[in-house]
């Protein structure tokens, strides 16, 4: 793949009608964090839906104006909505995402805080070079951190380490599963390392949290989308980003 120098001829500015009156955006993939953080927020005004995003809307939180942007999951279409998310003046984001585990003491319900990640979408090759390793703006995710440590408070178990981002939900193969556990790395999911990339490519900042939907690791794909214990977490983890970008 030949990653380009020039500029680009089809810019995100070109779909960019006005800015938008805040800087601070939570991006969402699950009807389950969107909601909570539709519940949280004040004086809510919905975006237009559009080709690139299921649903987007601004709201005020403690003062604050946030904008929740849910894109459609993987990782072209949640960069083509970071792309324009950046272009109407966004400069800091927190996404609120699911992972399956692959390593087994990661379980259902738990958190990952992603450290850096490993690229198997193609997205990030046509910003970064191949040996680039996609990383969270360091503030923000010290931050992020922090703030869901003390709202976890011990309920559930936080991993920080590696994320492998995919484009082929179909083949995460058991042997791959099993190499990359190996490895340290912790879950998989698709959107985490292109999103860091452009982020980096872009100069804003950017950090990702992620609640475990289901587990990779067993004969049997083991998944909990329904369960009590993940929807508990991905709130929790919705107040925490909405914390984090209030304070920063």
């Amino acid at each position: 793949m030949w990653l380009g120098k020039g500029h680009g001829i089809v810019k995100p500015n070109d779909f960019v009608k006005h800015k938008e009156p805040c800087e601070k955006y939570l991006i969402t993939f699950t009807d389950i964090a969107r909601e909570h953080a539709k519940r949280l927020l004040k004086d809510i005004e919905v975006r237009e839906k559009c080709t690139y995003a299921y649903e987007a809307f601004i709201g005020e939180y403690k003062g604050e104006k946030i904008y929740v942007l849910n894109p459609y999951f993987g990782a072209s279409p949640s960069v083509f909505a970071l792309e324009i998310a950046i272009a109407k003046g966004a400069r800091k984001f927190i996404v609120v995402g699911e992972a399956g585990a692959i390593k087994p003491e990661v379980k259902i319900g738990d958190v990952i805080l992603p450290t850096w990640a490993l690229r198997e979408e193609g997205t990030s090759y046509h910003y970064m070079p191949p040996e680039y390793v996609p990383k969270p703006n360091q503030k923000l995710f010290g931050a992020l951190e922090e703030e869901i440590k003390g709202q976890i408070k011990g309920v559930v178990n936080i991993f920080k380490g590696g994320i492998w981002t995919t484009d082929a939900a179909f083949r995460e193969t058991d042997d791959k599963v099993k190499e990359y556990s190996e490895r340290g790395i912790l879950g998989v999911e698709m959107e985490t390392s292109a999103l860091m990339s452009v982020a980096e490519f872009r100069g804003v900042n950017l950090a990702v949290a992620l609640a475990v939907s289901d587990e990779l690791y067993h004969d049997i794909w083991n998944h909990g989308f329904k369960s009590e214990k993940l929807k508990r977490t991905e709130k929790l983890l919705v107040n925490a980003a909405l914390e984090v970008l209030v304070s920063l």
